[in-house]
């Protein structure tokens, strides 16, 4: 993967995990402190922990194609640097109330929920961009022949 291309992920991966961040949010926050209203500063929340969230995708870097078990050992790498981080930023200096072990559990399953929808829709994404490529490439070789 080029750096380009890095970039252009790192971009994309942050907005999409910013969304599912705050739709996480939302669903959570109305089934386990319904009772809890914010000010204007929550809406950081979801900008900073997309970003923290995101950082560890330099894991998957690679100059060159990763092999399906170096993949997938950079995957589980990538998601246990993103649990550590979301519980650290979420943890550090909190309220007795947030270290709950319900509380944790809920934070570890929401970063997980998130991590796989996200890992979820960027495959879907890139194989629907490879099957356009493919078609586009068997048309171009279709004129090419005649």
């Amino acid at each position: 993967m080029s750096g380009k291309d890095f970039w252009i992920d790192f971009i994309r991966t942050y907005f999409m995990i910013v969304t599912l961040i705050t739709i996480v949010m939302c669903i959570v926050g109305k089934v386990v402190m319904p009772e809890q209203t914010f000010g204007y500063e929550a809406f950081t929340a979801p900008l900073i922990d997309g970003f923290v969230g995101t950082v560890p995708n330099f894991v998957l870097y690679s100059k060159r194609e990763l092999r399906v078990k170096e993949l997938l050992v950079r995957k589980v790498a990538q998601l246990i640097l993103i649990e550590a981080a979301v519980l650290f930023l979420s943890l550090y200096g909190a309220d007795q109330s947030w270290r709950e072990p319900r509380i944790v559990g809920i934070l570890i399953g929401s970063v997980f929920t998130v991590y796989m929808v996200g890992t979820l829709i960027s495959w879907i994404v890139d194989l629907l961009s490879a099957k356009s490529l493919t078609k586009e490439l068997q048309e171009f070789q279709r004129a090419n022949e005649g």
